[in-house]
C-alpha cells in the first residue's frame, strides 16, 4: 500500500508541531491559541501511543507564530519558509480579515505545496465558512475560508478539487471556544476529540472538587471563629454574617456548578457536611432568613434522594419543608415571594406520590401547586418567573389527569402549559430554562398523541422536542440534566417511529439515546435514575428486535434490562415506580422465551411479573396503569397457558384480563389504548376457542375484534399498528368462514386483509414483520381459492406468498418460523401440482418441503406439530 508524503515522515522530523497563521486583525486570538496550544498538557493515558506522526507527545511544543503580516507583498521571507517547511501542522484563524489576506493565503498555498494537504487545519473565529460559494445565506464578504484553503494545491501550486479543512468553530452558538479548541489538539496529537473532552471533564469535576474541599474548610474555619469569640457580641456577629454567607454560597453557587456534573455521592457529602454544620451554628426557628436556608437545604437533599431512588427518604424531606413554608407564610408581612416557595414544595411532594403510584395524592399536590401559580400570576401579570411556573403547573397536572385515563382533561392541561411557554419564549427567545420547558411541552403533547393513537401528529411533537434538546445540549454539553432530557427526546421518537414500523428509524433513535445513557451511567455509577433510564432503553431496544423476529439479540437486551431493574427494585423495595418497571422487564423476558419455546421459562417470568403487579394493585385498586398492567400480565400467562395446552387456565387468565379492561373502560370509554387492549382479547379468546374446535364461540369473538378495530383504525388511519391488528381480524374470521363452507365470505376477508397490508409493505418495504404477515395472507387466499376449484389461482397466490419467505428465510437462515412457514408453502405448491396433474413439479416440491422439515424436527425433537407434518410430507412422497 503506498503512503502519501504527508504520511510519510514522522513529527519528529519538524522543529515545530505547527504553524499558526492569521491575520494582524485577528491578534488577539493569535495570542490566545498559540498560549492555549503550548500550554496544553496531554492526557497521560495517551501520552506515547503511535501515531502516524510519531508517539504522541507530552506538550504540543513548540508553536510557531507567525508575527507580523506583510499586507502588501505577495512573497514569503526566507524565515517564514524555512518555519513552514519545519512545521508539522498548519493552523489558519480563519475569519473576514484572514480571507482576505494575501499573505495568509500565500502561507497555506506554500504549506499545501509541500505535500500536506491533510496537515491544515482551521480555527473559525468569524464569519462564515464557503460563504463566497453559495453554501450559505451569507453574503461573500463574510467569506472567513482563504481561497487557498477551499481548494487542493499540488505540488506545482495548481487549484483542483474544492478541499474540506477539519475546523473547530469558535463563533458564538456553534463549538464554542473551548470545544474548538479541543477539536484542533486532537487533530494535532491525531486522536478523537471525545477522549480530550472526557479528560477536560474529569479536570473540571476534580477542580470542582478542590472547591468544594475549600468552601467546607471554609465553614468549619468559620465555625471555629464563631466558637473562639462567642464571648464577644461583635466579633460573634460578624463570624456568624461570614459563616451564613459561606452557606449561601454552598447552598447556591456551588450546588449550581456541582449540578451539572451529576455526581450525586459528591452532593450527598457536601449536603450532609452543610447540614452538620448548620445544626451546629444553631438558629432561630423564628428566623425567616435562617428558615429559608434549611428549607433549601432539605429541598436538595430531597431532590437528590429522588434521584437515587429513595422516595420515603424524599418524601420526608419535602414533607419537612412543607411545614416550613406554611409557617413562614403566616408570619407578617408575608410576601407573595413566600407564597411562591411554598408553590414549588407542592410538586415536589405530587412527583413522590406519582412514582409511588398514588396518583389522586399527586393530583391534589399539583393541584395545590396550579391554584398558588393561578393567583400569584393573577396578582402580578408580568412576572414572567411565575409565568413559567405556571406553565409547569398545567403540564405536571396534565401528565397526572392522563395516567388515569382521563386524556381530554390532560389536553386541555398540556395545551395551556405550551400556550403560556411559547409566549414568554417569544418575548425571551434565548432562555435555555424556557426552551427546556418548551421541549417538555412538546413532550407531554406527544405522549397524549400516542397514547390516543395518533401516530403522526405525535411524531410532529417529538421531532419538535428533540430539535430543542439537540440545540440546547450542543450549547451546554457538560449539562448532565439536558444530556438526560435528550436521551428522552431520541427514546421517545423512537417508540413512535417504531410503533409506525420505521424499525430502522426507531433503531437510530435508541441507538442515539443509549449513548448518552450509558456515558451519564459511567459518569456516576451512584445516579439511580440514570440507571434506570438505562434499563429501559435496553428494554425498548428488545422489543425492537422481538419485533424482528431477532429473539436471541431481544433476549441478551431484555436479560441486561432485568438485571438493571432487579438490582434497584432490591435497592428500594418501596420504589413502586421501579417495581411496576421490574414487573416489564420479567414480562419482556417472558415475550420472546415464549418465542423460542421455552415454555415453563416464560411461565416463571410471567408469574414474577403478574405477583408484583397484583401486590401494586393491592395497594391502591384505583390506580388506572397498575390495573392495565396487571390486565396485560394476565394475558401474557393465557398465552402461555394456550402454548402448553393448558386451556382451562388459559381461559380463565383471559377472563381476568377481560374484566379488568372493562372496568377500565367503564371510568373512560374514550381511552383508545385500553379498547385496543380489549379488541387483543377477544382475538385471544377467538384463538383458544377455535383450538378447541368451537368455531361458533369463535367467530363472535372475532367479529368483536374486527368491530372495535375497524373503529379504531378508521379513527387514526395513519396508525400503522392498529392498520396491521385490523388486517389479522379480517384474516381470523376469514379463517372461520372457510371452515364453515362460506368460501365467498372467507375471500371477501382474506382479500380486505391483503389490501391493508400490501398498503402497509408499500410504504415501508424492509419491515420483516409486515412482509411475513403479506405472505401468510397470500397463503390463506390461496386456500380459499383452492377450496373453490380455482386452481390457478390459488398457484398464483401461493407463489407470491413463496416469494417473500423465499427472501424472509434467506435473510435469516436461523428463524424457524420463516423456515416452517417456506416448508408450508412447499407443501401447498405441491398440493396444487398434484391437483392439477404435474406430479414431477410436486414431487419436487415435496422433497424441498422434507428437508427443511427434517433440520426443524432435528433441531426440536419435542415439536409434535412439524413431526405430524413432516410424516405428512413423506407419506405424500411415498417414504
Amino acid at each position: 500500500m503506498s503512503t502519501t508524503a504527508s504520511e510519510s515522515i514522522g513529527a519528529e522530523t519538524f522543529k515545530y508541531r505547527a504553524f499558526i497563521t492569521y491575520s494582524h486583525r485577528d491578534k488577539k486570538w493569535g495570542d490566545w491559541l498559540h498560549r492555549a496550544l503550548e500550554t496544553y498538557r496531554v492526557p497521560k493515558r495517551i501520552v506515547g501511543q503511535p501515531t502516524r506522526d510519531g508517539p504522541r507527545p507530552k506538550r504540543l511544543f513548540p508553536i510557531f507564530r507567525d508575527r507580523e503580516e506583510l499586507a502588501a507583498s505577495a512573497d514569503l521571507s526566507t524565515e517564514v519558509n524555512q518555519a513552514l517547511v519545519q512545521s508539522c501542522y498548519l493552523v489558519v484563524v480563519c475569519s473576514p480579515n484572514s480571507a482576505r489576506s494575501v499573505w495568509v493565503n500565500e502561507e497555506i498555498k506554500f504549506f499545501k505545496k509541500l505535500g500536506r494537504d491533510d496537515r491544515v487545519l482551521a480555527l473559525i473565529v468569524a464569519g462564515e465558512p464557503n460563504a463566497s460559494e453559495g453554501k450559505s445565506r451569507s453574503t461573500k464578504e463574510e467569506e472567513c475560508f482563504p481561497e487557498a484553503m477551499r481548494h487542493r494545491i499540488d505540488s506545482s501550486g495548481q487549484v483542483s478539487l474544492p478541499a474540506e479543512p477539519i475546523a473547530g468553530d469558535a463563533r458564538e452558538g456553534k463549538d464554542g471556544k473551548t470545544n474548538a479548541k479541543l477539536k484542533l489538539i486532537a487533530g494535532l496529537l491525531a486522536t478523537s476529540f471525545d477522549t480530550l473532552k472526557q479528560r477536560e471533564q474529569e479536570r473540571w469535576r476534580r477542580s470542582m472538587l478542590r472547591a468544594m474541599a475549600l468552601a467546607l474548610v471554609v465553614a468549619v474555619a468559620m465555625s471555629l471563629v464563631a466558637l473562639y469569640a462567642i464571648d464577644q457580641e461583635r466579633r460573634a456577629v460578624v463570624a456568624r454574617k461570614n459563616a451564613e454567607d459561606m452557606l449561601d454560597y454552598i447552598l447556591s453557587d456551588l450546588r449550581d456548578k456541582l449540578q451539572p456534573i451529576g455526581h450525586l455521592d459528591i452532593i450527598e457529602d457536601v449536603q450532609k457536611r452543610v447540614e452538620t454544620y448548620y445544626k451546629n451554628l444553631g438558629f432561630s426557628q423564628q428566623d425567616p432568613k435562617a428558615l429559608n436556608d434549611w428549607a433549601t437545604l432539605l429541598a436538595q437533599e430531597g431532590d437528590r434522594l429522588l434521584a437515587q431512588g429513595d422516595l420515603n427518604g424524599a418524601k420526608a424531606k419535602y414533607e419537612e419543608i412543607l411545614w416550613i413554608e406554611k409557617k413562614l407564610v403566616q408570619q407578617p408581612g408575608e410576601t407573595g415571594w413566600q407564597q411562591h416557595n411554598l408553590a414549588l414544595v407542592y410538586p415536589r411532594l405530587g412527583d413522590v406520590l406519582a412514582k409511588q403510584g398514588d396518583l389522586n395524592g399527586a393530583k391534589a399536590q399539583y393541584a395545590a401547586f396550579l391554584e398558588i401559580m393561578q393567583r400569584l400570576v393573577k396578582q402580578d401579570p408580568g412576572n414572567s418567573g411565575w409565568q413559567e411556573d405556571l406553565s409547569v403547573s398545567y403540564h405536571e397536572l396534565g401528565g397526572i389527569l392522563m395516567a388515569q385515563g382521563k386524556l381530554d382533561e390532560a389536553k386541555a392541561q398540556f395545551t395551556t402549559s405550551l400556550e403560556i411557554i411559547q409566549q414568554l419564549l417569544k418575548q425571551h427567545p434565548d432562555s435555555a430554562e424556557w426552551q427546556r420547558d418548551l421541549s417538555s411541552s412538546y413532550n407531554g403533547l406527544g405522549d397524549l398523541l400516542r397514547t390516543e393513537g395518533d401516530l403522526n401528529a405525535a411524531k410532529t411533537q417529538y421531532a419538535s422536542s428533540l430539535e430543542v434538546m439537540q440545540k440546547l445540549a450542543q450549547q451546554h454539553p457538560d449539562n448532565s440534566g439536558w444530556q438526560l432530557d435528550l436521551s428522552g427526546a431520541y427514546t421517545r421518537l423512537g417508540d413512535v417511529l417504531k410503533a409506525q414500523g420505521d424499525l430502522n428509524g426507531a433503531a437510530d433513535a435508541y441507538t442515539s439515546s443509549l449513548e448518552i445513557l450509558k456515558k451519564l451511567a459511567s459518569q456516576d455509577p451512584t445516579n439511580t435514575d440514570w440507571q434506570h433510564e438505562l434499563a429501559n432503553i435496553y428494554g425498548r431496544q428488545g422489543d425492537l428486535l422481538l419485533s424482528e423476529a431477532d429473539l436471541s439479540s431481544a433476549k441478551t437486551q431484555y436479560t441486561s434490562s432485568l438485571e438493571v431493574m432487579q438490582k434497584l427494585a432490591q435497592q428500594y423495595p418501596d420504589n413502586s415506580s421501579w417495581q411496576l418497571d421490574l414487573s416489564y422487564a420479567y414480562s419482556r423476558l417472558g415475550r420472546v422465551l415464549l418465542g423460542q419455546r421455552e415454555l415453563d421459562g416464560a411461565k416463571s417470568r410471567y408469574t414474577s411479573s403478574l405477583e408484583i403487579l397484583q401486590k401494586l394493585v393491592k395497594q391502591d385498586p384505583n390506580n388506572n396503569i397498575w390495573l392495565h398492567n396487571l390486565s396485560v400480565s394476565y394475558s401474557d400467562l393465557g398465552n402461555v397457558s394456550t402454548a402448553q395446552g393448558d386451556l382451562n387456565s388459559a381461559a380463565d387468565q383471559y377472563t381476568s384480563s377481560l374484566e379488568i379492561l372493562k372496568k377500565l373502560l367503564s371510568r373512560d370509554p374514550t381511552n383508545t389504548g385500553w379498547q385496543h387492549d380489549l379488541a387483543i382479547i377477544y382475538r385471544r379468546q377467538g384463538d383458544l376457542l377455535r383450538s378447541e374446535g368451537d368455531l361458533n364461540a369463535a367467530k363472535p369473538q372475532y367479529t368483536s375484534y374486527l368491530e372495535v378495530m375497524q373503529k379504531l383504525a378508521q379513527q387514526y388511519p395513519d396508525n400503522s399498528g392498529w392498520q396491521l391488528d385490523l388486517s389479522e381480524a379480517y384474516t381470523k374470521l376469514g379463517l372461520i368462514l372457510i371452515v364453515q363452507g362460506d368460501l365467498n365470505g372467507a375471500k371477501s376477508r382474506h382479500t380486505s386483509s391483503l389490501e391493508i397490508l400490501q398498503k402497509l409493505v408499500k410504504q415501508n418495504p424492509n419491515n420483516n414483520i409486515w412482509q411475513d404477515s403479506l405472505s401468510i395472507t397470500y397463503s390463506d387466499l390461496g386456500n380459499v381459492l383452492r377450496a373453490q376449484g380455482d386452481l390457478n389461482g390459488a398457484a398464483n397466490q401461493y407463489t407470491s406468498s413463496f416469494e417473500i419467505l423465499k427472501k424472509l428465510a434467506s435473510q435469516d437462515p436461523a428463524n424457524t418460523g420463516w423456515q416452517h412457514d417456506l416448508a408450508f408453502i412447499y407443501n401447498m405448491l405441491g398440493s396444487v401440482l398434484k391437483a392439477q396433474g404435474d406430479l414431477a413439479g410436486a414431487r419436487q416440491d415435496f422433497i424441498l418441503s422434507q428437508e427443511i422439515l427434517t433440520r426443524l424436527v432435528r433441531n426440536q425433537e419435542a415439536n409434535s406439530t412439524w413431526k405430524s407434518e413432516l410424516d405428512w410430507v413423506k407419506k405424500q412422497l411415498g417414504d
